[in-house]
């Protein structure tokens, strides 16, 4: 890279024609120098000639970057042209492309030769060696001044090099992303018709709105001397972050001098490997503190360094029109940014910048998205977090025109759409409430950040001309009641964290219920009951979430207003509503919840609809196995629920062995290596679960391991409430290396001593521990955290407890700590291996013992055609049926046959009445083989498919979901069909007509 600190440049720079070049110090991208070029004559050019990195760029993948200065907009171009010295002198240019100079202030140029620079009438060898690149002064203006910095000559450049006002690329291939599409959006015109005038109860719902947002940030006449408890925390967290905000301003060393530069701390892209950065060193570091410091402290100096900040990102190239080199992922590190705008308009009015950052805005912003609408375009998790509010912002602080009302017009419609269930694979709600990111599950990083901001928009909105609407309410409080029933003590199961197994506590998600409640008329009760519920202001995780009160992440959320909003719905009367109770399946996202008193049981799978796992070389590098039919039972705790149930991933976890999976145990050496088959879609459309009501359910699926095709199961695990009885079948592979195994379960201890049970009721506490059971005879076990473990043929049982020693999900750091683990063997290269074995959740020594002796359930088949098994609950029989092979006569309980691969569910009760509950778990969504996918596929809508079930008897329907109907009577036997979709559960209740 040339950045000009030396005079080495003066061996390949020269400047012809009555031009100059020159070190200088007025301006610089990169140490403290960049060069001049001044010229006084039209046709000047500069030549870097026989440049040692010049010839090499000339590569499939090579290219150029570099940083351009311009006092003076020109409305004209600088060319680029490269070479050979006789192609060059006879205008035959290997490569040329043209920068737009219609700016003033640095801008990034970053170009792949041979497409940006590709020259269509270039007569020569594209392979031959570069050995000039030519620098051509616009036509126009016979004498200017530019300067260069940061010159690189590149073998490899990367992909998502965006377009911008300086160098659009029309054509060129810099991806498909939301991030790349800035300029794309840019030249759109609204669709949207202006209407003549603006209306009165518009300005009041625009005033409406901005008020409410100022108060969510400040709060609602907050006395800072009478502040306490959370408040407080809150308070002291945003004064400690003004404190960092002004000691990062003076790293910045942005000094306004008397002939108007403004200089500093170069500034860079986020995916830029140079630093620092627009975003994580300004924009979230230093404009929201400079805002607060200002408003709530009265620091009047703090005024004057926001502007300043502002102009010196203005002149550093964070501007209307420039892509800095890359947009990708730019805008998930601008809150502060988008924020304080709006806070500080009326400042900027007065100094008269802020039509100059309402451009940067819209830019960045990609404000032209909301322009039309009549063709769907996935919003994804990342939009909503960010710029949903971001553009809401932007309108808000335009003037009170039809302009205004326009584009408000064309964000709702946004929003709408945006905020609907959406089809397929794309982001973000779901018709099971969960939802998608990267085109599969995840809750944690992206779900609940995104629902978080959309709550606060319906709040924000509410009560003015400008409401969402009633669908989008509904579908926003589904998703956020999906949230409710997978967590516990604020903690999800690692299944639904994608790449982030972590970051498991999502403590702010409180936070949507008062933002939800508070966008109904009146308050929403029921959420108003569930967040009193939750609401434990003493609890570690919400002590956590008070003392957070800045931008340093990717939305801004954490305001003394938002907390205060919290604090005066958890004052107001009413009941708090009871904990969740029941089974639930969430069919897009593979996953089941089974809620007991206090503890949640999870399971999640993957298969053609579901990716395995996410994983990179530095996130969730051990992660392939966690879904692999993982089934996680969590506690109710004050700390970390996941870490207080055994499930400890930062402390000697063994990646190999997730609680419920059927897997081929590897060393992390070999583990590793892994991550290389992240997000991976299998053959098996045989993945989901079947309720009753919510009372009783089961989840299946057919285990395909993406990396050895000979690694095959079926996994069932049937949940009747405190018991969970969990069957695997067709167990295959052809190893003979690695040993295949089902993990029962894999405790993490504080201590060593922290006491388990084995075929007897006296506590095991010895910190090492080693058993393989040799004989087919029963066996049970309970876990350190209390939970009871029936095995019927305990052969191959093994127990190993001490230190285990591992590394983080990162690979960063080495880890240790004590466990009991306890698994299935099941040898090396299993064929038609099998498994059974039940839970009793928080039994204890003395039930569990008992229970061994006498089960309630029974299984009637366990093979690769179907698991069934049938519980015996008080008065109420009830037995699930997984048909994985419909070819077949089932001819258990009531059900005789099928038409497809089937979950079913049957209770029978006392008065002879008979409930099916029936599912199917193929969803019937586009395929593809990884997440790659085209639009067709990924916007492909679960397709309805009408199934068939042939049951013993004659029975006729009491009730039923609409989606059931009786066909068919005859010889004994009923023949009812389900329209099925989306994995739904659908239900049936019939009395038999011999009764």
């Amino acid at each position: 890279m040339e950045s000009f600190e030396t005079n080495s440049w003066q061996v390949n720079w020269s400047a012809t024609n009555n031009g100059t070049l020159e070190q200088t110090s007025d301006r610089f991208k990169d140490g403290q120098h960049s060069l001049v070029w001044n010229w006084t004559s039209n046709g000047a050019k500069v030549q870097i000639s026989s440049h040692p990195e010049l010839a090499a760029a000339n590569v499939k993948n090579g290219g150029l970057k570099l940083w351009i200065y311009n006092e003076l907009e020109v409305d004209d171009v600088v060319t680029f042209q490269f070479g050979t010295y006789s192609e060059i002198a006879q205008q035959n240019h290997h490569f040329i492309f043209q920068v737009r100079l219609k700016f003033t202030g640095w801008r990034a140029i970053w170009v792949k030769l041979r497409e940006e620079g590709y020259n269509s009438n270039y007569t020569g060898t594209h392979s031959s060696p570069l050995e000039v690149m030519e620098i051509v002064a616009p036509a126009s203006v016979s004498s200017g001044k530019l300067y260069f910095d940061n010159v690189e000559f590149l073998t490899t450049i990367v992909k998502r090099r965006s377009e911008d006002y300086q160098l659009p690329k029309p054509g060129i291939d810099v991806g498909a992303s939301s991030w790349d599409n800035v300029y794309y959006y840019s030249q759109q015109q609204p669709t949207i018709p202006l209407k003549p005038e603006i209306t009165q109860a518009e300005i009041d719902g625009f005033e409406a709105i901005a008020n409410k947002y100022e108060q969510w940030i400040y709060g609602d006449n907050i006395v800072i001397s009478n502040i306490e408890g959370p408040l407080l925390a809150r308070y002291n967290a945003l004064q400690q972050y003004i404190t960092q905000g002004l000691q990062a301003y003076s790293s910045l060393n942005i000094v306004r001098h008397i002939d108007g530069r403004i200089t500093g701390k170069p500034l860079y892209a986020q995916n830029d490997p140079q630093t620092p950065k627009f975003g994580d060193q300004l924009s979230r570091n230093v404009l929201l503190p400079l805002v607060y410091d200002y408003k709530w402290n009265g620091n009047i100096s703090s005024k004057q360094k926001y502007i300043d900040a502002l102009d010196y990102m203005h002149d550093q190239g964070w501007a209307d029109g420039s892509a800095i080199g890359t947009l990708d992922h730019e805008s998930n590190r601008h809150s502060g940014y988008f924020h304080s705008v709006f806070l500080m308009r009326n400042e900027l009015i007065a100094v008269g910048k802020l039509d100059r950052e309402l451009s940067t805005i819209f830019w960045y912003g990609s404000f032209g998205r909301t322009f039309d609408h009549s063709v769907y375009i996935e919003t994804t998790a990342d939009e909503i977090r960010t710029k949903f509010i971001y553009l809401l912002l932007y309108v808000l602080a335009m003037e009170h025109t039809p302009k205004k009302v326009q584009y408000m017009e064309g964000l709702m419609e946004w929003y709408e759409q945006g905020l609907q269930v959406v089809p397929g694979y794309a982001d973000l709600f779901k018709p099971d409430g969960t939802m998608f990111h990267h085109r599969a599950v995840y809750l944690n990083a992206y779900g609940e950040p995104a629902l978080q901001s959309a709550t606060l928009l319906a709040y924000l909105l509410h009560g003015t001309v400008w409401q969402l609407s009633h669908r989008v309410y509904s579908t926003l409080k589904n998703s956020l009641l999906t949230l409710e029933k997978i967590t516990n003590s604020f903690t999800m199961p690692i299944g639904a964290t994608g790449r982030f197994p972590d970051k498991t506590n999502i403590a702010a998600y409180l936070f949507s219920y008062v933002y939800l409640a508070s966008a109904s008329t009146p308050i929403d009760s029921d959420l108003a009951a569930r967040f009193k519920r939750q609401w434990q202001p003493d609890s570690p995780a919400l002590q956590a979430v008070f003392r957070q009160a800045d931008a340093y992440g990717v939305q801004y959320l954490d305001t003394l207003g938002g907390l205060q909003m919290a604090i005066d719905l958890a004052q107001q009367t009413g009941v708090p509503k009871i904990n969740p109770q029941g089974v639930w399946m969430m069919p897009y996202g593979a996953m089941a919840v089974n809620r007991i008193h206090d503890y949640v049981a999870a399971t999640k799978g993957f298969g053609q609809y579901t990716w395995n796992a996410e994983m990179t070389n530095k996130e969730n590098v051990y992660g392939y196995y966690q879904n692999f039919g993982n089934l996680l039972l969590i506690g109710k705790s004050e700390g970390d629920s996941l870490k207080d149930s055994g499930i400890h991933v930062g402390a000697g976890w063994d990646w190999s062995r997730w609680p419920g999976t059927t897997i081929k145990t590897m060393p992390l050496s070999e583990l590793v290596n892994r991550f290389n088959y992240s997000r991976i879609f299998t053959e098996s459309t045989f993945v989901g679960g079947v309720t009753t009501a919510d009372q009783y359910g089961f989840f299946s699926l057919l285990l395909q391991d993406p990396v050895d095709p000979t690694f095959s199961a079926h996994k069932s695990m049937f949940f009747f409430g405190d018991l969970i009885v969990c069957v695997g079948s067709n167990i295959n592979n052809t190893d003979q290396v690695k040993p295949t195994e089902t993990i029962l379960f894999q405790s993490y201890m504080s201590h060593s001593a922290k006491p388990f049970w084995h075929n007897n009721s006296a506590a095991i506490t010895a910190s090492a521990y080693d058993d393989v059971q040799t004989t087919a005879t029963m066996s049970w076990l309970v876990d350190p955290y209390g939970h009871g473990y029936i095995i019927p043929n305990g052969k191959g049982v093994t127990i190993k407890r001490g230190l285990q020693t591992s590394r983080s999900s990162t690979d960063k750091q080495a880890t240790s700590g004590y466990y009991t683990t306890a698994y299935i063997q099941h040898d090396y290269a299993p064929q038609q291996a099998s498994y059974e074995y039940a839970i009793k959740v928080g039994a204890g020594a003395s039930v569990t013992a008992s229970y061994a002796m006498d089960r309630s359930y029974t299984i009637l088949q366990n093979d690769q055609y179907a698991h069934i098994v049938k519980q015996q609950d008080n008065d109420v029989e009830v037995i699930g049926y997984a048909i994985f092979d419909h070819s077949l006569v089932v001819d258990k309980g009531i059900l005789y046959k099928s038409s497809d691969p089937l979950l079913v569910m049957e209770q029978r009760f006392a008065d002879g009445t008979v409930q099916l509950s029936i599912a199917d778990p193929d969803l019937r969504l586009g395929k593809h083989e990884n997440n790659n996918m085209p639009f067709s596929v990924l916007t492909q809508s679960s397709m309805m498919k009408t199934i068939s079930l042939t049951i013993i008897g004659e029975w006729d329907i009491v009730t039923a979901d609409t989606s059931i109907r009786l066909v068919l009577i005859e010889d004994n036997y009923t023949t009812i069909e389900i329209d099925a979709i989306d994995g739904k559960s659908y239900q049936v209740t019939l009395h038999s007509l011999e009764d």
